[in-house]
């Protein structure tokens, strides 16, 4: 669910994430002036489910997203994720926590590096955290493709060969 407000909210202990009266500003000037980018956007979602943010361009959405996960830090408001308050996290706790949380921006091209193989991309944050060993992190790559109806031999080819959907 999400709006503004907060009634709307379900028990913090039935949701995987619940942000409340999420604001983000950025100041302008020296006269402590700000442009308000997000005000007052409660929400909250349960495992499984899944978020879509619709408006107009310039309403707000991607910082919202990014304000979620703390890139950079609300302005005000509370963000819990799992029961931990995200708001409160910096610095190595927070880094690991981000890896079970995920964001898909609205250009996912440009968010893949073209020089490198899809099957690469795919498998980099499994190598960054160390996951499993090489043939794990391959399996887990091949079930992930398979998961959303692509062709496993597909990872061998770059970001610019796929579809805007696929990517």
């Amino acid at each position: 669910m999400a709006g503004t407000g907060t009634a709307h909210l379900r028990d913090p202990a039935a949701t995987l994430l619940q942000v409340e009266n999420l604001v983000v500003e950025f100041p302008i000037g020296h006269r402590g002036e700000a442009v308000h980018a997000v005000s007052g956007v409660s929400l909250d979602l349960a495992e499984g489910e899944t978020l879509g943010v619709v408006g107009e361009s310039g309403s707000g959405k991607s910082t919202t997203g990014r304000a979620i996960m703390q890139l950079p830090a609300p302005t005000a408001g509370s963000v819990r994720f799992d029961g931990a308050e995200l708001t409160a996290l910096q610095g190595e706790s927070l880094r690991r926590l981000r890896p079970q949380m995920q964001m898909i921006f609205q250009d996912p091209i440009s968010s893949l590096n073209p020089r490198r193989r899809v099957r690469d991309i795919v498998r980099e944050g499994l190598d960054i955290w160390g996951v499993g060993d090489q043939a794990s992190r391959d399996a887990k790559v091949q079930e992930v493709f398979n998961a959303v109806g692509i062709d496993p031999s597909d990872g061998e080819r770059r970001p610019h060969e796929f579809s805007g959907g696929q990517c």
